[in-house]
C-alpha cells in the first residue's frame, strides 16, 4: 500500500487496535498460567476448579483488565519509539503515518497507566510492585539509550522475566499472595519464554541489523542462537517435569522435535514452524484450562483480520508465514 493512500482519519477502532490486541495474547496466556497454578487442586476438588475456570469472579476480571491496559500502554510506547523504522518498513501504520498523533499516543499511555495502577491498588502492594516492574522493563525494552531489545542475551532475559515471571506472577497474586513458591513455579515459564523469544530474533535478524539493534541472533548467528534456544527449552522441560507442570511439559515435548529439525535445517520456515508451533500449543493448552479464553482468542483474531484488511488492505495476523 502506498503511503499516499494512507491519509486516513482517526476512528474509534484505531484507538482499540493501537493497543495491539494480537500481541496481548501471549501476555494473557502467561497471566492465566500463573492464575491456574494457584488453582491447581487435588482430583476430588476438580469440580470446584472447573467452576472457577469457567466463571472467574469479579476480582479476576479487574486484574485481567488492569494488566492488559498496562501492557497496551507498553506496546504504544514501542510504536512511538519505532515510528520512523515502522514507516520505512510499512508496518504498524497508526503512529508512523500520523493517523494517531504523538500527542494522543502519549495521552493514551498516561491514561492507561493511571487506570491500570488505580485498579491494581485493590490487590495490594505486591501487585502494584509487579505492575511497576513490568512497566519499567517494558519502557527500558524500547527506549534509548537502554533499548534492551537491541542487546544480546539481555533481550532474551528481559522477555523471559516479563512474560515468564511478571505476567505469570501477576496472574498468581490475583488469587494468592506473593511467596517463594511463585518464583519456583515460574521457572518453567521463564525458560519457555526464553526459548521462544530467542528463536524469534533469528527471524528478525536482517531488519534488526539494518536498524543497528544487536540482538542475540545478530550477535551470535543462527546456529549458536538455536543452540541457546534448545538449551533453554530443555531446562523448561526438565523443570516442568520436576514441578509437575503439564502445560509446559506438553508444550516442550511437542516443541523439542520441531526445534531439533530447525537446528538441523537452519531454514526460516522450520524456525518459524517451531516458534509458532510451540507458542500455539501453549496457548491452546491454556484455552483448554480456561475455555472462555478460546472465545477471546477467536474474537481478537477475527476482528484483527477484518480491521487490517479493510483499514489497510493487508492480511494480519497470519497463523503461519508463506512457505511454512
Amino acid at each position: 500500500m502506498e503511503q499516499s493512500e494512507m491519509k486516513l482519519r482517526l476512528n474509534p477502532f484505531d484507538i482499540f487496535f493501537l493497543l495491539r490486541p494480537p500481541m496481548l495474547i501471549p501476555v494473557w496466556a502467561f497471566f492465566l498460567a500463573g492464575y491456574w497454578r494457584t488453582l491447581y487442586v487435588p482430583l476430588f476438588a476438580i469440580p470446584g476448579y472447573i467452576k472457577t475456570a469457567l466463571f472467574p469472579n469479579g476480582y479476576f476480571w479487574l486484574s485481567f483488565v488492569s494488566f492488559s491496559l498496562l501492557m497496551g500502554a507498553v506496546y504504544i510506547i514501542n510504536q512511538i519509539v519505532d515510528r520512523d523504522s515502522d514507516r520505512v518498513n510499512q508496518k504498524l501504520f497508526l503512529i508512523p503515518l500520523g493517523i494517531v498523533s504523538l500527542k494522543l499516543a502519549y495521552g493514551m499511555v498516561i491514561f492507561l497507566v493511571l487506570i491500570s495502577f488505580g485498579i491494581g491498588l485493590l490487590f495490594g502492594t505486591n501487585y502494584v510492585i509487579l505492575l511497576a516492574i513490568s512497566f519499567f522493563i517494558g519502557v527500558l525494552y524500547s527506549v534509548r539509550p537502554f533499548r534492551l531489545k537491541g542487546r544480546p542475551i539481555v533481550d532474551m532475559l528481559s522477555n523471559a522475566v516479563g512474560y515468564g515471571v511478571l505476567a505469570f506472577g501477576i496472574g498468581w497474586i490475583t488469587d494468592d499472595c506473593f511467596t517463594i513458591d511463585l518464583l519456583i513455579r515460574s521457572i518453567p515459564y521463564f525458560f519457555a519464554a526464553a526459548t521462544i523469544f530467542t528463536s524469534s530474533t533469528i527471524l528478525d535478524r536482517e531488519g534488526d541489523r539494518k536498524n543497528g539493534a544487536i540482538t542475540t541472533a545478530v550477535k551470535f548467528g543462527t546456529t549458536p542462537t538455536l543452540i541457546i534456544s534448545l538449551l533453554t527449552l530443555l531446562v523448561a522441560l526438565v523443570s516442568a517435569l520436576l514441578l509437575r507442570d503439564y502445560v509446559i511439559t506438553i508444550t516442550s515435548i511437542i516443541g523439542l522435535p520441531l526445534l531439533v529439525v530447525a537446528l538441523i535445517k537452519k531454514k526460516r520456515q522450520f524456525i518459524t514452524l517451531y516458534m509458532r508451533g510451540a507458542s500455539y500449543v501453549f496457548i491452546i493448552l491454556i484455552a483448554v484450562l480456561f475455555p472462555w479464553f478460546l472465545v477471546l482468542l477467536g474474537f481478537v483474531f477475527v476482528s484483527s483480520k477484518v480491521y487490517y484488511k479493510f483499514r489497510f488492505g493487508i492480511v494480519y495476523p497470519r497463523l503461519l508465514e508463506k512457505g511454512v
